[in-house]
């Protein structure tokens, strides 16, 4: 009997690639979602998250729900923060709960994966309130590891770079910051290094990892990347552009 795994957000394009790859490598995957043809799963609710969990008994709990958060801080409205933080990061908490409290209980153990981003690593102006939720993923995904050891089961927290999905639209200026690396990633990239995530012996890893050790600086060093702020703005807009341009090219 296939073991199996649940990937919140799986009807977007990264949670469409954890559920392709996952289920090549083996498991038995239930996508959920709020949308799209997928079972549904609200993963605000935390008595829904765990009413899943304890039906499906998950070996893999991928936590990967989330919403964009791209706008002035001073500008997205109250509502718009509450949903970016509930769907973000207390949805992260729910299904992480959920999912472990039923793996402890079973011989197998498991692995719940938080997707968080690389905006969860250092300050990331115009999508303020996203980075704030990102940061909190991957603190709460060490601290929870850290805490159930020697386990089972085990907690681990992906960071990628910006991904390929519709949720990222080149076209909207707001966007630009998720364009400050050299390309976006695909999706199925960002999910063949989750799985690899988890098969490994690591916490953390991030997407691509040449920016490993860039990126968390930026963080450590909190003045200077206020600093670095303009140039790392100026990029961010002439990547969105490129990309927009060969968006339309090839429509």
């Amino acid at each position: 009997m296939r073991p199996t795994a649940v990937v919140t957000g799986g009807a977007g394009g990264l949670g469409r690639a954890f559920t392709r790859q996952l289920e090549t490598a083996g498991y038995r995957v239930v996508p959920v979602d709020v949308a799209g043809d997928v079972r549904r799963l609200d993963v605000t609710d935390p008595a829904a998250c765990r009413a899943l969990a304890a039906e499906l008994r998950p070996r893999v709990w991928v936590n990967n729900a989330g919403i964009g958060g791209a706008g002035g801080v001073l500008e997205q409205d109250d509502d718009t923060i509450r949903q970016i933080v509930e769907v973000n990061l207390l949805g992260v908490i729910n299904g992480t709960r959920a999912a472990a409290a039923t793996m402890r209980e079973d011989a197998d153990g498991g692995v719940v994966l938080n997707i968080a981003s690389l905006a969860g690593w250092a300050p990331t102006p115009h999508i303020a309130v996203y980075s704030a939720t990102k940061h909190g993923v991957r603190a709460f995904s060490v601290a929870t590891e850290a805490e159930l050891q020697p386990g089972p089961p085990q907690v681990k927290c992906l960071l990628p770079d910006g991904i390929r999905t519709p949720m990222v639209d080149a076209h909207d200026p707001r966007n630009m910051m998720s364009f400050s690396g050299k390309r976006l990633l695909e999706p199925d990239e960002v999910a063949a290094a989750g799985i690899e995530l988890l098969h490994s012996d690591r916490i953390v890893a991030t997407v691509p990892r040449s920016r490993a050790l860039t990126v968390p600086l930026l963080g450590l060093a909190p003045r200077l990347a206020v600093r670095l702020k303009p140039m790392i703005e100026r990029r961010a807009r002439k990547n969105r552009a490129a990309e927009a341009a060969r968006q339309d090219g090839s429509s």
